[in-house]
């Protein structure tokens, strides 16, 4: 078997994989019930069966329909099937929080207690999500390659717009913050104050650069595993938060969860959706331009190779294209 042909085998096989193990931790953690209340507000843990079942019609999609059907419904499937692998992974960057005090013995009261089963479950479904989007990106780059094999690099406007994006997700939730910060400096006791959102500037400052360096078509001061990684770690926390406003609002509209929202306060249900659709906007940028980066720097591996052939072969048109 050729190497090109365990990476494409070794996508499905990960997302096959992952898909089971979140399905196992979500049918225990509905045996147990949740052991904290807390979790109570989270989006509904049979989200994952349905994630599952989405990803299995992928998967038959792409290998039974003609091929260009096959990457059209296997993709849109398998896209779906991650948003609601999201969905069910609602909650587990604050369990993570939970899991860091209770770990640490930092007093935080309530805060440092975990429910185990459903926090193990959420963690499940968020590595099936990163193998969903990791294996429907590689359908996607099967069907923008080029007949020499690479895909096609990505436009200037592209770039300038994901770079714009970023800016107009980033500013709203830190701005938020300054805006009852000051409020709570000028009209409150020093003793029921706000403090400063240091470490929501710190973040989604970091979060705007990531973008911007990745989206960047000058050489990056950084070495590239490491804004993919910390691309990937963005994407992925920022989605799950974004897609637990969007599941949990649902889940409590129709009281299939119990949740603190009042919907009788249009206000306030508006403020809770803007604050998180950001969060849900600015995970979807990070996401495709982690995909950008990595899309082009595969182009570019594959261009360098085919020169270094063409030369070795004695092509002298080959010679001067890599001498330009």
């Amino acid at each position: 078997m050729t190497t090109k042909q365990l990476e494409t085998d070794a996508s499905p096989a990960a997302a096959i994989g992952t898909a089971a193990l979140a399905i196992v931790t979500a049918a225990v953690s509905l045996t147990i019930g949740p052991t904290d209340d807390y979790a109570r507000i989270f989006p509904p843990r049979w989200l994952t069966f349905i994630a599952a079942a989405l990803l299995v019609a992928a998967l038959l999609a792409e290998r039974s329909a003609a091929p260009p059907r096959r990457r059209r419904g296997g993709g849109v499937l398998g896209w779906a099937a991650a948003v609601f692998f999201f969905g069910a992974s609602g909650g587990v960057i604050l369990d993570g929080f939970r899991a860091f005090f209770r770990a640490t013995g930092i007093p935080a009261g309530d805060f440092a207690t975990v429910d185990w089963p459903g926090a193990l479950a959420r963690a499940a479904s968020l590595l099936a999500a990163l193998a969903t989007v990791l294996w429907t990106s590689r359908l996607r780059a099967r069907k923008e390659r080029t007949p020499e094999g690479t895909r096609p690099a990505t436009s200037t406007f592209m770039r300038t717009a994901l770079a714009w994006s970023a800016v107009a997700f980033t500013v709203p939730y830190p701005l938020l913050k300054l805006v009852w910060w000051a409020q709570d400096a000028s009209g409150r006791a020093a003793a029921d104050r706000a403090g400063f959102p240091v470490m929501e500037l710190l973040a989604f400052g970091a979060a705007l650069l990531l973008v911007l360096l990745l989206t960047s078509s000058l050489p990056l001061p950084l070495p590239a595993w490491l804004l993919i990684t910390g691309g990937w770690i963005s994407s992925m926390a920022l989605l799950s938060m974004g897609f637990l406003m969007v599941f949990g609002l649902l889940a409590q509209a129709t009281g299939v969860a119990a949740g603190s929202v009042s919907f009788t306060s249009g206000g306030a249900t508006l403020m809770v959706s803007c604050v998180y659709a950001t969060w849900l906007l600015l995970g979807l940028v990070t996401l495709v331009a982690t995909l950008v980066f990595v899309d082009d720097r595969r182009s570019r591996r594959a261009q360098l190779v085919e020169r270094a052939d063409a030369i070795r072969a004695g092509e002298p048109h080959a010679e001067r294209t890599a001498a330009e």
